[in-house]
C-alpha cells in the first residue's frame, strides 16, 4: 500500500474517478470503487470493464482487495507490537 501524497486532495480522487466513469462506454461499465481511508493510507481506486455487468465479479474483486489490505494492516500491527513501531 502506497500512502497518498500530501499534495493530493482527497476529493480530487473522487472527481478523477467520476471523469473516468463518464468517459467509459456504458455497455462496458462493470462497476467502480473509490475509497479513501484516513491518515494518508493508500486509496483504493479502480473500475471494471465488463460487458456482462456481473455483480458477483464486482463484489468478489472488492472483497479480495479489502481482504488483502486487512491482511497487510494485520501484519503491520503484529510487527509493531513485536518490535516497536515499524513501517
Amino acid at each position: 500500500m502506497v500512502p497518498l501524497p500530501k499534495t493530493i486532495k482527497y476529493s480530487a480522487l473522487f472527481r478523477q474517478r467520476a471523469d473516468k466513469i463518464d468517459r467509459m462506454d456504458e455497455g462496458d461499465f462493470g462497476g467502480a470503487v473509490c475509497i479513501v481511508p484516513p491518515k494518508g493510507e493508500a486509496p483504493m481506486d479502480w473500475d471494471i470493464s465488463d460487458k456482462d455487468g456481473d455483480p458477483v465479479r464486482f463484489w468478489l474483486k472488492l472483497k479480495t482487495d479489502i481482504d488483502a489490505i486487512i491482511q497487510q494492516l494485520d501484519e503491520r500491527a503484529r510487527r509493531q507490537s513485536a518490535f516497536g513501531t515499524m513501517r
